[in-house]
């Protein structure tokens, strides 16, 4: 059953009467997922109209408008949900990409330069636009595609700036550094070859050599460390 009127147009009435298949029903602080078939496509709505409290009235409707208004900055990037409308304020709809989560043991990802090298193209797109994810680091926000290339989803957390403002090439370049520091981590799980010798693996060991025999906690020094070498991929 598909609804009549185009799939920018969906409504929360035509949510309510339409099947769908449920992806996650999320708890009180997650938005619920779900995927409709809409005007002969598949469209995956985030939602958070179940929930209650503070969770509906404020911080749901923020989430999505903020995922909105990436999605909407990205339109025509590869590798990113396509926005496909806001039925309410309280849920998102955009277009639904099949894929499986990113996996080390994965033969199609382990060692696949093309797919890092993809993520990085993404990054480069996203901050391009004016948009930095700044939660790439989760695994759930990173998906294999249908092609076995990358998807990045999941936006709430961007920030979006305007790329014609002055300041924002500033801001993009040093909020982006997590961005960077994600993209560094995931070819290090899934092609670490790529890195070695590499300048900033050389400075890395450097500095670990350095820091060897001082009581420092292991992750504030792997932390310092990835933050410091982190440029090699940017």
């Amino acid at each position: 059953m598909d609804v009549t009127q185009p799939v920018h147009k969906l409504t929360r009435q035509d949510l309510e009467r339409l099947p769908a298949r449920r992806v996650r029903l999320g708890p009180s602080y997650k938005a619920d997922l779900f995927v409709y078939r809409v005007g002969g496509e598949d469209v995956f709505v985030k939602d958070y109209g179940g929930k209650r409290g503070i969770w509906r009235s404020v911080l749901g409707p923020f989430f999505v408008a903020r995922e909105a208004r990436a999605l909407r900055a990205l339109t025509g990037v590869p590798g990113v949900p396509q926005l496909r409308c806001r039925p309410d304020r309280y849920c998102v709809a955009m277009a639904y990409i099949p894929g499986r989560r990113v996996r080390k043991t994965d033969p199609a990802v382990q060692g696949n330069e093309a797919f890092v090298r993809d993520l990085a193209r993404i990054v480069r797109d996203l901050h391009a636009r004016g948009v930095v994810h700044l939660d790439l680091k989760h695994r759930s926000n990173l998906m294999v595609g249908a092609d076995e290339l990358p998807v990045v989803l999941d936006f709430e957390s961007a920030v979006v700036l305007d790329p014609r403002w002055p300041g924002s090439r500033l801001i993009v370049n040093a909020l982006g550094r997590l961005d960077w520091l994600a993209v560094h981590n995931w070819t290090r799980r899934l092609c670490p070859h790529m890195l070695a010798g590499s300048r900033s693996d050389v400075r890395k060991a450097r500095l670990a050599r350095r820091l060897r025999g001082r009581w420092l906690p292991r992750r504030v020094i792997d932390a310092f460390l990835n933050i410091l070498t982190r440029r090699g991929q940017g």
